[in-house]
């Protein structure tokens, strides 16, 4: 079945519902509206004139015209050159996500499926499932603001080939919200547009969540914001001669026909047919006839006790199609009323030509408007008075079948689920699921629980309900985590056996996921390994996915050292050459990222990193790894990549990094993981030394970030990188006010439970040592290190304790300890050698160089700069540099010193580091005339036995030997042991 066979028909197949702005075939002309009139034709001219648009916005009470002006001045538009596009909002579809725009863009939906996937272009994977044109349903929903940005794209390619445009948005009491807020921000930019937006709206019978909308396009429509008032004297009179043209009108009875119907012009209308039904002279001498009547009916037209009368009189085939008409709305015609009533075509159009005559329904004949009741305060009498509530409920079950099978959307369907009650009904159960997957999809997944809720409650067999559970929870998590996790055990402990329902193991995916997200990682972790050890071992695969992923982000997890063993167990029979499944995959990357937390030999660590992008092809390329995969997060992806950025294989990283980035675009993703992908980039720009896009970058992801709410963890992971960016570019005090708007100063902010990169620990110890406050980073310091040893997961890679422990050490002031401060650079060395990573190893032994501050330093320091040149990460380069230059000037070698400076100087030029720069320069200048050395020879590596004594086997890495031979690769093999002194958890499968 084709895509466009799958899309939901257009919700107007033929005519657009629009209410008939009079009775009988020709519509009333207006009464009292020239005032009116006049000021939207003026804004008519000015759109068409200057090329600006232009809001306007009528309100007034039901029956007071609103429909009525709406259709002159679309008429009037079109008579002068205008293109229209023309919606209605009905009570019934007032739930369905982005209902009103999709049927304001219905012509959509005759292109064929490449001219839809042309007009929509690079928006057609965010729209195209919104729209019913893409049969594919995304598991994640796509960001809000996404999503409304390709509305403007599709609106803009109206305004390119139909300028000037007049858009008319009639009953906007009943648009669905998302329709509204973006007719909303549409109105706060229609001068960049040549159209002219025309809306009308019940003041007095919005829902709450529209009631923000309506306030905003009030004030921007400004004084083009017109109440529709009641009509005069005059106006009554004037309808009453057009009624009964010719004949003698007296004074008396038009004005109680006014004083009866208050100068609503609708009631008069009603009151008038009323009058000619019951054949009452428009005299004044019938009044003391009929004049109590006319005033009752005029006040009681439309209520049960009137309306149920007139409507009892109705012919049995013309009730049938009148309520069939009344459940169809707005997608009413007549096969579809034949249909639903239960009559033949032929039978259908004789009662239609009878409630066309009792005017209830217009004139199906009459091109002009569309079929459908001759006013919505009509439909509603027919719609609330006249079935008997079983009768009712069968209607809109079928009419949902029906719509259904003609390929409308599950949400178009589900409108009419909502009014079905007490019933079990499998069908309408399912098509609820599928209308809370056509609201995730749309960007507002809270409007699936609407549906999801009520089949629950009135329509879901027993075997449904975990699934229905289920949905709910995920509808709550994208934008509100807490709340999904009530249904979600509901679902638990609704569903079937471990192992064999296969939903269930969503289920505990989903809620292990939401308890994470809702910082409760320990319960996230007690959750999935109970449900593990209650799994048959063959279906454990997923959910130890899961565990390990999340526990890699707990920060307190004493048994890490015991997992990271049983996930290398779990691996090692793995095949990393051609490994394709996703789970299969994802266990290799998280294999990888707790290779760098725990600080594993690099060689395996990127073996394992590689394999999880999948096998690589004879050009050397691997298929990669999705961030937007059907029923995985976008949390192993991120891993991965940071697993790259702390392997210092940026090329990898940077792809890795920009392809889920165009993901997460393209299938709407805006905000939320793309502020994650903007720190991650700012990360990887801050590694690489490319400290001006490390900032833009920061920058923007912390935006997103905030906009978000305060308590979002992407703001933290921004942030950070942002402050080491300032720090690097000499900022200070701008990171601090970063620091502090977002918590890093307040310890209780800053105890994080789930593990954030760079540490916020780690970032606020840089600021504090740049800033010359050394002393109070020790005791912060020393606690991190501990607790990182304990759980066997100190890598300087990714978390330099060490290193600015050394530094702050071995700063002048009260926590000055030379000996320790050594002894520390010394240890970080070491793991960083074991690690075997350029930047890291660079890191370590630039400090401790700076630490040792004698000429045994050198080599250290000219390791440090050997280590990191050509990696890539240049503004770590320039700061060795820097170091190893300052160690030949306090030696007295003026060449060697002025060479190695000028490099650094030059090098953190070109990066942005101006603390660096400007140090690198001030020592050569002062350089200038001192007295030289020799130069030095870098071949003195038999001389720092104390330092050889520090490399694991003795050697130095990079082609540095300190014993005539290269370092061998004792992590050659995937199945080494793993470092730690606890032993393995014993499982059948990890035998």
């Amino acid at each position: 079945m084709t895509a466009q066979r799958m899309a939901p028909r257009p919700d107007d197949l033929g005519r657009e519902q629009t209410p008939g702005s009079g009775s009988g075939a020709e519509p009333v002309s207006l009464v009292e509206r020239d005032f009116l009139q006049r000021d939207l034709h003026r804004q008519l001219e000015s759109v068409r004139d200057t090329g600006e648009g232009r809001l306007a916005v009528i309100t007034g009470l039901a029956g007071m015209g609103k429909s009525a002006m709406l259709e002159w001045i679309k008429r009037t538009a079109l008579a002068e050159g205008f293109a229209a596009l023309h919606v209605v909002g009905y009570d019934l579809e007032k739930v369905r996500v982005y209902g009103l725009v999709k049927r304001l863009f219905r012509d959509l939906y005759k292109l064929d499926d490449e001219a839809q996937r042309n007009r929509l272009g690079e928006w057609y994977g965010i729209l195209g499932p919104i729209f019913g044109m893409s049969p594919r349903q995304p598991e994640e929903s796509p960001d809000t603001e996404n999503v409304r940005s390709g509305l403007d794209a599709v609106l803009r390619g109206y305004v390119k080939e139909r300028a000037p445009l007049i858009m008319v948005i009639d009953d906007a009491h009943w648009s669905d919200p998302s329709s509204l807020i973006w007719l909303t921000q549409l109105a706060m930019r229609i001068r960049d547009f040549p159209i002219l937006i025309v809306l009308s709206y019940r003041p007095d019978e919005h829902e709450p969540a529209l009631e923000e909308p309506l306030r905003a396009l009030d004030a921007i429509a400004g004084e083009m914001c017109a109440r529709l008032m009641e009509i005069t004297l005059d106006g009554t009179t004037t309808m009453i001669r057009r009624r009964f043209p010719g004949r003698q009108i007296d004074p008396e009875f038009a004005e109680h026909c006014h004083r009866s119907c208050g100068g609503q012009p609708q009631t008069v209308r009603e009151l008038l047919r009323y009058i000619e039904v019951n054949g009452i002279e428009p005299t004044a001498a019938a009044l003391p006839v009929h004049g109590v009547d006319m005033e009752q009916h005029a006040a009681k037209a439309y209520a049960r006790s009137h309306f149920k009368k007139r409507f009892d009189r109705l012919a049995p085939d013309s009730r049938r199609v009148a309520l069939a008409a009344a459940i169809l709305t707005p997608h009413v015609t007549m096969e579809r009323a034949a249909e639903l009533a239960g009559l033949t075509r032929a039978a259908t159009v004789v009662a239609a030509a009878d409630l066309y005559q009792q005017e209830i329904l217009t004139d199906v004949e009459d091109t002009r408007t569309a079929w459908g009741f001759t006013h919505p305060l009509v439909r509603l009498a027919v719609y609330r008075h006249c079935f008997e509530p079983v009768e009712r409920c069968d209607m809109h079950a079928q009419a949902a079948r029906m719509l259904r099978e003609e390929h409308f959307s599950a949400q178009t369907a589900a409108t009419h689920v909502l009014k079905v009650f007490d019933r079990e009904d499998r069908w309408a159960a399912n098509i609820a699921v599928e209308a809370a997957r056509e609201c995730l999809a749309s960007g507002v997944p809270e409007a699936g629980v609407t549906y999801l809720e009520h089949v629950l409650k009135e329509l879901a067999p027993k075997d449904m309900r975990a699934r229905i559970h289920y949905n709910i929870g995920r509808a709550h998590f994208v934008n509100n985590p807490p709340a999904s996790l009530e249904p979600l055990r509901n679902a638990l402990a609704e569903s079937g056996e471990p192992g064999v329902d296969e939903l269930r193991t969503n289920i505990v995916v989903e809620l292990g996921r939401s308890l994470a997200f809702c910082g409760q990682l320990p319960k996230s972790l007690e959750l999935l390994q109970g449900e593990i050890d209650i799994t048959p071992v063959n279906k454990r695969q997923r959910l130890y996915a899961d565990l390990f992923m999340w526990a890699a982000f707990w920060e307190d997890d004493i048994n890490f050292a015991s997992r990271a063993h049983d996930l290398q167990r779990l691996t090692v029979r793995l095949n990393t050459q051609n490994a394709t499944s996703r789970t299969n995959c994802s266990m290799f990357a998280l294999v990888a990222w707790y290779g760098v937390l725990t600080g594993r030999r690099l060689q395996t660590t990127t073996k394992f990193a590689r394999a999880a992008l999948g096998p690589e092809a004879p050009n050397k390329e691997r298929p990669g790894f999705s961030w937007v995969e059907d029923g995985w997060g976008f949390e192993i992806p991120m891993v991965l990549t940071l697993t790259f950025i702390y392997c210092d294989l940026f090329k990898e990283a940077k792809e890795l990094l920009e392809r889920g980035m165009a993901e997460l675009r393209d299938n709407g993703r805006q905000r939320a993981h793309l502020s994650y992908g903007h720190a991650f980039r700012a990360m990887l720009y801050y590694r690489m030394g490319h400290l001006k896009e490390a900032r833009e970058q920061a920058r923007i992801g912390l935006e997103m970030a905030r906009k978000l709410g305060e308590d979002t963890p992407s703001q933290w992971y921004a942030a950070g990188v942002l402050i080491q960016t300032l720090i690097a570019q000499g900022d200070l005090e701008e990171a601090e006010r970063v620091a502090v708007l977002i918590g890093f100063d307040d310890p209780v902010k800053a105890d994080l439970t789930t593990r954030v990169l760079p540490v916020p620990a780690i970032v606020l110890a840089e600021l504090r040592i740049a800033q010359g406050r050394h002393a109070e980073v020790v005791q912060p310091l020393t606690e991190l290190g501990e607790r990182l040893r304990a759980r066997g997961m100190d890598n300087p890679a990714w978390c330099p304790w060490g290193l600015l422990l050394a530094e702050a050490l071995d700063a002048k002031g009260p926590q000055h300890n030379k000996k320790l401060a050594k002894e520390v650079a010394k240890q970080a060395v070491a793991r960083a050698d074991t690690f075997y990573a350029p930047v890291a190893a660079g890191q370590a032994k630039r400090v401790a160089g700076i630490v040792e501050d004698n000429v045994d330093a050198q080599q250290a320091l000219w390791d440090a700069a050997v280590a990191l040149e050509g990696v890539g990460a240049q503004y770590e380069y320039a700061k060795a540099l820097l170091a190893y230059g300052d160690r030949l000037r306090k030696d007295g070698h003026k060449p060697d010193a002025i060479g190695e400076l000028e490099r650094a100087r030059d090098t953190a030029m070109a990066c942005g580091a101006i603390p660096v720069q400007m140090r690198a320069a001030e020592m050569v200048e002062a350089l200038a005339g001192a007295t030289a050395l020799p130069p030095v020879d870098h071949g003195r590596a038999d001389e720092a036995a104390e330092w050889a004594n520090e490399y694991a086997g003795g050697y130095s890495p990079y082609g540095i030997p300190h014993r005539g031979e290269a370092r061998p690769d004792p992590d050659g093999d995937r199945s080494d042991t793993w470092p730690f002194p606890e032993g393995p958890t014993r499982r059948p499968e990890l035998e």
